[in-house]
């Protein structure tokens, strides 16, 4: 190591830098996983009776306006929705939970429940919230 009697310091040590910012990385991924973002804000129906899902299933979102977001993901036309979805799709044996606000037509509700159908998805279940 290089003795300094004479002048300032002019080296930095890096290390301790390199590894606050990993902590920071590290501390980002995992809240950033945990938090689930919806694209849009859903106003979901309330039910007495509710049950997990075993598996992460897909979570499709529809707003009132019957937009869709597929694990927030936003589809912008529905010729997307495939090709997204297959994209979240974790394995052969797949579970889809469709959060539809209360105020979403019944039709596109049920164009979502036909179209996953035509995926083969396995499971299909409805979000709601506990009473």
């Amino acid at each position: 190591m290089k003795s300094h009697q004479h002048g300032p310091i002019t080296e930095i040590n890096m290390t301790p830098f390199v590894d606050i910012v990993l902590v920071i990385l590290i501390i980002f991924l995992l809240t950033a996983t945990v938090m689930m973002p919806r694209t849009f804000s859903i106003a979901l129906p309330q039910a007495t009776q509710a049950e997990k899902p075993e598996k992460v299933p897909v979570i499709i979102s529809i707003n009132r306006e019957g937009q869709i977001a597929i694990n927030g993901v936003r589809v912008i036309q529905d010729a997307e929705f495939e090709q997204v979805f297959q994209c979240h799709q974790q394995d052969k044996e797949s579970q889809a939970i469709i959060a539809a606000d209360k105020e979403t037509r019944h039709g596109r509700l049920m164009e979502v429940i036909d179209r996953l159908k035509c995926l083969q998805v396995q499971r299909i279940g409805i979000e709601v919230e506990q009473r």
